[in-house]
């Protein structure tokens, strides 16, 4: 526990000291007490009167300078509250047909398509009036006693333009309107206890920064159908082992980043190209610096660096959570199963999915601050089955979280993360052929087809108004 406490506090020196105002106020003391000793004659109390009377004259500049940030993020905060819930959303079932041939990147091409409806704000007006916000897609699998059922859930006006992106790369499935199933879930703990029921919930977050790519799709394909895996097909296994009465549900919320999004991993970018060089010594004594050409494991990095960085983003936000009655409820199914088919996406020169643990619903005494643990446990799965049924992400202005924090449970630790389309389609996409999806899928076993291109409609304009609605 001493040494949590110290890594705590070390921890939060270090954040200190990467701001610049931490560094000006050090500068200044630094100053100070340099002058009060060199400068003998210097009367300390004088100097102290000086900077009190400073400050009296001076305090209604301090004070806007303190207060107008925080009144312009907290009008920011609520107009971009008020933004979110004017949003009409939709939730989309993916229907799985008998057999599909496409691979992920069939997957990658539908993001690709939904990355070019971002929305964000472009003036004034749009930021700080109406609070616009980059609206998300929620893309969800879950499990109902072991039946698997993948979803999208989009804003209703997009609804046409989502379907139209899957029905170009997967023109087998179907995309059916359904009532939302997190409406079925308890609205707080007090209800899920009363119900019976335990849950166990968690996020998962990179482990290193988003430069560095996960493993994905490309690695676990091979010219030779035998050699092929889809990775997808673990989740499935892990998802289909449900008893009655189980559920599990997962949600990756992914937000459209702006077409730069790699430009603030330049310098990085720039170091991993820089060529390594070796100090030698020359005939004449001297030395000199001499290129070492790269392994092939550095190649291989800067490889899927550029690659990673090439591709369009999603501010990503990876949730999930395990319902169950209590007398089978069972937390290491979803602790340890789930995260374990995390671990597939990682690779120890590149990056890897790890869990967010100060959100994870499993508090010991030995987390910081290592007080109250059950107190703060409960107001955890609390926040998460709140943010999961309203598909909520982390306020974008600090003074939100402030806004949203309990005294218990500060809403300081749920993050989001940059992912390219490949890896996000690599961790959900529709199962390919390879994956024997019949004992965990409800399947489509027959294609739908689509009335003939001017078909003759007879009825009155009100009823034939229906058929475009």
């Amino acid at each position: 526990m001493i040494y949590k406490v110290l890594e705590e506090i070390f921890s939060t020196v270090r954040e200190l000291l990467r701001k610049e105002e931490a560094w000006l106020i050090l500068a200044l003391i630094g100053v100070g007490s340099v002058t009060i000793f060199v400068v003998p004659d210097i009367d300390p109390m004088l100097i102290l009167i000086t900077i009190l009377n400073f400050f009296k004259y001076t305090w209604w500049l301090w004070v806007f300078l303190i207060l107008f940030p925080i009144f312009k993020d907290s009008w920011v905060h609520w107009r971009q509250e008020i933004f979110k819930s004017s949003l009409k959303f939709v939730l989309l079932e993916i229907r799985i047909p008998r057999e599909i041939e496409k691979s992920p990147q069939a997957m990658e091409q539908v993001l690709a398509a939904l990355h070019s409806l971002r929305n964000a704000p472009g003036d004034i007006r749009e930021k700080y009036a109406e609070g616009e916000v980059t609206v998300w897609f929620s893309l969800e699998l879950v499990s109902f006693s072991g039946e698997i059922h993948f979803y999208i859930r989009c804003q209703k006006k997009q609804r046409n333009l989502v379907e139209a992106a899957f029905f170009s790369y997967y023109p087998d499935v179907e995309m059916v309107e359904v009532p939302d199933y997190a409406d079925t879930f308890p609205k707080n703990i007090e209800e899920l206890y009363m119900s019976g029921k335990d849950m166990w919930g968690t996020e998962m977050v990179l482990s290193r920064d988003e430069l560095y790519p996960i493993k994905t799709y490309p690695f676990f394909e091979h010219e030779a159908d035998e050699k092929k895996f889809d990775p997808i097909s673990t989740f499935l296994e892990v998802l289909g082992k449900l008893k009655p009465g189980e559920v599990v549900a997962m949600q990756f919320l992914i937000a459209p980043s702006a077409n730069d999004w790699a430009k603030k991993w330049e310098v990085s970018l720039e170091k991993l190209q820089e060529p390594t060089t070796a100090e030698i010594e020359t005939d004449e004594g001297g030395t000199r610096n001499v290129p070492i050409s790269r392994t092939p494991g550095q190649y291989d990095v800067l490889e899927a660096v550029e690659r990673n960085l090439s591709k369009p983003a999603f501010d990503t936000l990876i949730r999930f959570m395990y319902l169950s009655p209590k007398d089978i409820y069972y937390d290491s199914f979803a602790r340890r199963g789930l995260v374990g088919a995390f671990n597939q996406y990682g690779a120890l020169n590149l990056n890897s999915l790890i869990q967010n643990y100060p959100v994870s619903t499993r508090t010991m005494i030995w987390y910081w601050p290592h007080v109250f643990p059950k107190v703060r446990n409960e107001f955890k799965k609390q926040r998460l089955l709140y943010n999961y049924i309203r598909r909520e992400v982390p306020p974008e202005k600090w003074i939100g979280r402030v806004i949203t924090s309990k005294f218990f449970n500060w809403n300081f630790l749920s993050r989001r993360f940059t992912m390219n389309i490949e890896g996000i389609a690599t961790i959900f996409h529709l199962p390919t052929s390879i994956v024997l999806t019949a004992p965990h899928i409800k399947r489509n076993e027959s294609k739908k087809g689509g009335a003939p291109a001017g078909l003759a409609i007879y009825g009155e304009e009100e009823e034939i108004q229906k058929f475009f609605e």
